[in-house]
């Protein structure tokens, strides 16, 4: 069985770049893809993923994005809060009575997230989604 060599995310970005740039979307789209398949907290190729949708005017395919990209950054985000609790049980219990008293904290014990990516891309959902509801339908 041959080897598949894995290609750099850096690589991918660049190349991808240089699809979008000579007009070849559909290759871009490929290769952020991979990007996002090798990392996926590669924010830059989940950026372009959404714009190339937009140009296309495929708004369904950019919500489809968003909201895979929202889940992954929402589940790394939980995830690392989860870690973090169990390597500091000490201040764990100190750290979450701080935090429900700022009101950092939902009622199911989670963090507000206040991750400047995601707020970003649930405004663009909101607006996509809206947008989708503006759209006769077919």
């Amino acid at each position: 069985m041959a080897v598949r060599k894995r290609t750099s995310n850096h690589l991918l970005l660049v190349e991808a770049k240089d699809a979008e740039s000579q007009g070849d979307s559909a290759r871009a789209i490929t290769l952020y893809q991979q990007a996002v398949a090798n990392d996926p907290l590669e924010e830059q190729a989940w950026q372009r993923l959404m714009i190339l949708h937009r140009k296309q005017k495929d708004y369904p395919g950019e919500l489809k994005v968003i909201n895979l990209a929202l889940k992954t950054y929402e589940t790394h985000a939980r995830e690392a809060q989860r870690q973090w609790l169990q390597q500091h049980k000490k201040g764990a219990s100190l750290f979450k009575s701080l935090a429900k008293s700022l009101g950092l904290m939902n009622s199911k014990g989670e963090m507000l997230n206040d991750n400047s990516v995601i707020k970003k891309w649930t405004r663009r959902k909101e607006m996509v989604t809206a947008r989708l509801k503006k759209r006769p339908k077919k």
